[in-house]
């Protein structure tokens, strides 16, 4: 059985720096395989926050921390959109509101051939805690999830020079 060919990529970014190592990744594949890509951050409200006793809750739409924390991630999706631009690759921004794991599977059912994103490689006692994103979507994604690692831990290791 051939694999399907890749001609549209969803790449989920946190703006980390994993993320920006996936996405490298995805448009060298991109370019690669004439693919384009969709680059897709989902912010999530916080179930509330807490300032010198008061509670706020933020998640509800319309609110001002909801639209000041909307505002800022679309800054920094249209300031990644203009970073990773390519002549060679068609990139589109997509901003979502909602629970990160369940949006991100939500978007990928439209049409993607395959998900892209970095993760942090947690393991042991952290995962279990924090659990992962990108382990949620690869487990219950129905299109090929990609998972980029981050190297940081292996350069601080190497010695200058």
């Amino acid at each position: 059985m051939l694999a399907q060919p890749i001609r549209h990529i969803l790449v989920a970014t946190d703006f980390s720096e994993y993320s920006r190592r996936a996405m490298q990744y995805a448009l060298s594949l991109a370019e690669r395989m004439g693919a384009s890509i969709d680059l897709l951050h989902v912010w999530e409200p916080p179930a509330h926050l807490e300032t010198e006793g008061m509670v706020m809750v933020s998640g509800e739409p319309g609110s001002e921390v909801e639209s000041s924390s909307l505002a800022q991630a679309g800054q920094l999706l249209h300031a990644w959109s203009e970073h990773y631009r390519s002549d060679s690759v068609p990139l589109r921004v997509h901003l979502e509101r909602g629970p990160v794991t369940d949006t991100i599977l939500r978007v990928s059912n439209n049409g993607y051939d395959l998900v892209v994103m970095g993760t942090h490689g947690r393991t042991g006692i952290a995962r279990l805690f924090m659990g992962s994103v990108a382990q949620k979507v690869v487990a219950r994604a129905t299109c090929p999830v990609l998972t980029v690692h981050g190297m940081e831990e292996e350069q601080e290791a190497q010695p200058a020079g």
